[in-house]
């Protein structure tokens, strides 16, 4: 049987985590601080926003992009932020 699109979605969080973990660790480099390579990423337990509210966040964020106020790679790992916290039902 299949098993839905929980891999999908435990995918894009992973993804999610990786892109973020990777620029903490870059800020830290560039400020001269020291990193830690096994350190734990704290996952977000602040309010949770339902799939509208995501959407208008990544609807806003292209126009950000599209507008220039933004570069690519924050663009990206924004909206995988914002996707692995899409809920599917």
């Amino acid at each position: 049987m299949a098993t839905g699109r929980s891999s999908f979605a435990k995918r894009q969080r992973d993804m999610a985590k990786k892109a973020k973990a990777a620029a903490k660790r870059e800020k830290k480099l560039d400020g001269g601080m020291e990193v830690e390579e096994d350190e734990e990423l704290v996952e977000d337990t602040g309010p949770k926003l339902s799939n509208d509210e995501i959407m208008e966040k990544v609807a806003d964020l292209h126009r950000r992009y599209d507008d220039g106020q933004m570069d690519l790679d924050s663009f990206d790992e924004e909206r995988a932020n914002l996707m692995a916290q899409i809920s599917v039902d």
